[in-house]
């Protein structure tokens, strides 16, 4: 089998030759940027070409979306190499991964990879390392799976090989640690068993009415109206536009209640002074009420950019009070192919400062969704707790998730993402959002030009 390997730059291009040459793998090379380079990738695939793309920036998440679509279309193998070292670059290997890409950082692992698939290896449990040296079987120790029917073996003092189960003689795949970084990238690949369809059933013409419009920043009740079809868990609540509404609202929530100012020009993840807790008579909610109003109304004085808007405030959110285990933000923009990106990060202060975030694509099964969350830095809060108390956090977390993918996937014309901030899961497991934005994009005017 011989590879295309479409490079970013040329001196990219000259490593993966010799590479592959060094363990006798035949490649062609060829050279595109941008958005060249994605589309010389779907024409290689289309001509039922194996491929690899080697990236020299960060792939956008279209690109790896629209890769993994054609080679799955085409029936075709393909890998990815994504040399740049960081944070980010990182987390895209995971999530190519789950997209169904071999994944790799380095041109070495790429060419091992790309040996391994040619010779039938399509994951990490094709191969058994019994055959090999002893110091190169705890290189690999924890990587290979059980029950392979190909051979690891050294082809030479330094090299590893494969060896399929109707083969007469291995083929080369590099040194051991480029192998463990290329059966990494196999099991990473291991993608969900069907493809999953993300689809609530809803009443469109309730989520149509509140959207419509022009394009702008829906306010935090209208945002939940829109998302509320899909059976996305909200707090108990209420707007109200004078102090007294709000005394009266709390007294039927029952205190302590919080009060946030509701306004679709100052969100309170931006000014979280703006939201006070635990607030236990009528009269402080009488007091709370007006503070807000005038501290919004300071504010929009304040602000240059603000003083000479609408300066709009339409009251306050009177909320039934829940103590939070941990406070989750989701970003939710669409993807070709009818996928969605998640950003997803813990949006307490610390989280925030600490970036603790990650990025998925849905729709996926829910252990990739879990799999996803585990990549957070605080994934432990969450997760490193009973069997049965994990379960109902990861299943009321995940259905969120999937139910806001459904929500901008049937809207992807008419809107352009939601974001949810704070999505507060709850001590007893249940979850709630409590502030949403849905930004609508330019689609209804456009549509009536």
């Amino acid at each position: 089998m011989s590879w295309a390997i479409l490079c970013e730059s040329s001196d990219l291009a000259v490593q993966c030759l010799a590479a592959a040459e060094a363990i006798g793998l035949a490649v062609s090379t060829a050279v595109a940027e941008g958005a060249e380079l994605r589309e010389a990738a779907l024409q290689k695939l289309a001509e039922h070409e194996p491929t690899a793309v080697v990236f020299l920036t960060e792939p956008a998440l279209d690109d790896l979306v629209e890769l993994s679509h054609a080679a799955r279309t085409h029936a075709q193998p393909i890998a990815v190499a994504l040399p740049a070292q960081s944070d980010e670059t990182r987390v895209l290997l995971e999530v190519a991964g789950e997209l169904g890409l071999c994944a790799v950082a380095e041109l070495r692992p790429l060419v091992a990879a790309l040996s391994l698939l040619g010779a039938g290896a399509s994951d990490a449990h094709a191969a058994q390392a019994r055959s090999l040296g002893p110091a190169d079987r705890a290189r690999l120790r924890g990587v290979l799976g059980s029950g392979g029917k190909g051979q690891l073996v050294n082809v030479d003092t330094l090299r590893v090989g494969y060896l399929a189960e109707s083969a007469t003689q291995p083929v080369a795949l590099g040194e051991a640690a480029d192998v463990r970084d290329a059966l990494l990238a196999l099991k990473r690949r291991e993608r969900q068993e069907k493809e999953v369809v993300s689809s609530v059933d809803v009443d469109a013409r309730a989520v149509l009415d509140v959207i419509f419009g022009p394009r702008r920043a829906l306010s935090d009740p209208a945002s939940k109206s829109a998302l509320a079809p899909y059976g996305i868990p909200l707090p108990v609540e209420e707007l109200c536009s004078s102090p007294s509404r709000a005394a009266a609202e709390a007294s039927r929530i029952g205190f302590p209640v919080r009060l946030s100012l509701a306004s679709p020009d100052l969100r309170i993840w931006d000014h979280p002074d703006l939201s006070v807790d635990m607030v236990d008579n009528a009269a402080r909610v009488r007091d709370t009420f007006r503070q807000l109003i005038a501290a919004a109304q300071a504010r929009f004085q304040a602000d240059p950019k603000l003083a000479h808007g609408e300066q709009r405030i339409l009251g306050a959110l009177v909320t039934a009070t829940s103590e939070p285990l941990a406070l989750l933000g989701v970003r939710a923009t669409a993807l070709p192919r009818e996928r969605v990106a998640l950003r997803i990060g813990f949006a307490d202060p610390h989280g925030r400062a600490a970036r603790d975030e990650t990025v998925t694509v849905l729709p996926a099964e829910q252990a990739l969704i879990e799999r996803a969350l585990r990549r957070l830095s605080g994934a432990a809060l969450l997760l490193e707790t009973s069997p049965a108390q994990r379960k109902t956090r990861v299943d009321n977390v995940v259905d969120v998730l999937q139910r806001v993918a459904a929500f901008v996937n049937d809207r992807r014309r008419e809107i352009e993402g939601v974001e949810l901030r704070p999505l507060a899961v709850l001590l007893d497991g249940s979850v709630e959002v409590r502030e949403a934005c849905v930004r609508v994009s330019d689609w209804f005017e456009r549509s009536n030009q």
